[in-house]
C-alpha cells in the first residue's frame, strides 16, 4: 500500500470526529477531514490496512493496547510557546500572586502541551512568590508532548518571546550533539514544578 491512496469516507470521518470529541472534547469541523486523513494515513500504511474504518477498529480493539493513545497523539494539535499569552501571566502575577495570603499556591495547567506554559508560570511564581511554597502540575492528553515537558529541552527558536533576564536566570544553554542544534534546558524540569526544584 502507498501512503495516501486510501480515501476517508464521510462516515469514517464522523466516527473519528465523534471519538475525539467524546474522549477529548475537541470539536473537528467537516473541513478537518483532509487533515485527519493525512495525519492517520501513515498508521494505515504501518499496519497495512485498506481503510480508515479498519484503523478505527484496530485503535479501539484489544489487540494493540497502545494504538488508541498513538491515535490521540496524532489527532491533537499542540501549539504553544513560552509566555504565549502575556496578559494572562500578567493577570496571574498582579491579581492573584501578589495578593496571595493563603497556604501553598497550587496551579494546574490542563492541556499543557510540551510544557512551555507550566515553565512560564513557574518562572512567574518564582519571581513573585519568592520563598513562599508553590506548585504547578501539568497534564495533557498527548503522552508524546508530555514526554517533551518532562525533559524540559527546547530548541532556541522556541524561546524567542522569553525575557532575556528570565532566560539567563532559569534556563541552561546546551548543545545536543546527536542533532547538532543548540537547545535550552530548564533547570526546573519535572512532572510537577515547585519552588523546591528551582
Amino acid at each position: 500500500m502507498i501512503i495516501g491512496t486510501s480515501i476517508m469516507s464521510a462516515a469514517e470521518f464522523e466516527r473519528f470526529r465523534a471519538l475525539i470529541y467524546n474522549h477529548a472534547g475537541i470539536s473537528l469541523s467537516p473541513e478537518k477531514k483532509v487533515m485527519v486523513a493525512s495525519r492517520l494515513a501513515k498508521r494505515l500504511d504501518y499496519y497495512n490496512l485498506d481503510s480508515y474504518g479498519d484503523y478505527y477498529d484496530l485503535a479501539l480493539g484489544d489487540g494493540y493496547p497502545h494504538e488508541f493513545q498513538t491515535m490521540v497523539d496524532i489527532l491533537t494539535t499542540n501549539e504553544t510557546y513560552f509566555f504565549r499569552e502575556p496578559k494572562h501571566f500578567e493577570f496571574v502575577r498582579e491579581r492573584i500572586l501578589r495578593q496571595w495570603r493563603g497556604g501553598p499556591f497550587r496551579a494546574w495547567s490542563a492541556a499543557c502541551s510540551s510544557g512551555e506554559e507550566v515553565y512560564s508560570l513557574a518562572m512567574v511564581c518564582a519571581e513573585t512568590l519568592g520563598v513562599k511554597t508553590w506548585e504547578i502540575v501539568g497534564s495533557d492528553l498527548s503522552s508524546r508532548v508530555l514526554e517533551t515537558a518532562r525533559h524540559g529541552l527546547y530548541p532556541m527558536d522556541r524561546l524567542e518571546q522569553m525575557d532575556a533576564r528570565l532566560l539567563r536566570k532559569y534556563c541552561l544553554k546546551g548543545v545536543r550533539t546527536n542533532r547538532a542544534i543548540s537547545e535550552w534546558t530548564l533547570n526546573c524540569a519535572a512532572e510537577s514544578v515547585s519552588n523546591k526544584s528551582i
